[in-house]
């Protein structure tokens, strides 16, 4: 049996596999014009088909985790504060912290780059194929604190369900309402 490329591009749709479909006549004249064998274009097309599933997943993990910027320590300009502790910045950035299942704590006065590396971290996180939540955290423990009782469990259950939390400027309002604070104590 041979199908049409819109027979076949129909029956992808309905597996939905739209990473092969978007490539897949790329990848035949590719395979024509190199007299390729076909396991290895079929390879190939798998490969696609992998990689649009991850970009998806790494846009959807980022879209859900609250992050507002995608910052890198790349971009990050050390000058600004070099008593920031560099190795200490990329040895969180490498995320083993997550892997072994312990905290990581920033602690410094506003305005020393804490928030762009815990920024930078998060992508990291996401990057790495974590699901993160990243959140302003007196903004967060205000919001909670106003919510009715039932918005209040939907609020907490997104942070239960992550592998990473992230809560930036914590105390930085100097109080968190007690609903809010109790949160904190286990």
């Amino acid at each position: 049996m041979t199908m049409t490329l819109p027979e076949i591009d129909r029956c992808l749709r309905q597996l939905r596999l739209s990473g092969i479909r978007d490539t897949l006549e790329t990848r035949v004249l590719q395979a024509q014009g190199a007299s390729q064998p076909f396991l290895e274009t079929f390879c190939l097309l798998l490969q696609d088909e992998l990689d649009r599933r991850q970009s998806r997943l790494i846009a959807r993990r980022y879209q859900q985790s609250g992050l507002e910027e995608k910052l890198t320590l790349a971009e990050f300009d050390w000058s600004f504060n070099p008593t920031l502790p560099r190795q200490a910045c990329f040895q969180l950035h490498a995320l083993k912290f997550v892997a072994v299942g312990e905290n990581a704590m920033f602690i410094g006065k506003p305005g020393t780059g804490k928030s762009h590396v815990a920024k930078a971290v998060t992508y990291q996180a996401i990057l790495q194929g974590h699901k993160v939540q990243y959140l302003e955290a007196d903004d967060f423990f205000h919001r909670y604190a106003l919510s009715p009782a039932a918005q209040r469990e939907a609020r907490l259950r997104s942070i239960f369900d992550c592998d990473v939390l992230v809560l930036d400027d914590l105390f930085l309002a100097r109080t968190i309402p007690d609903e809010a604070g109790a949160l904190l104590h286990p």
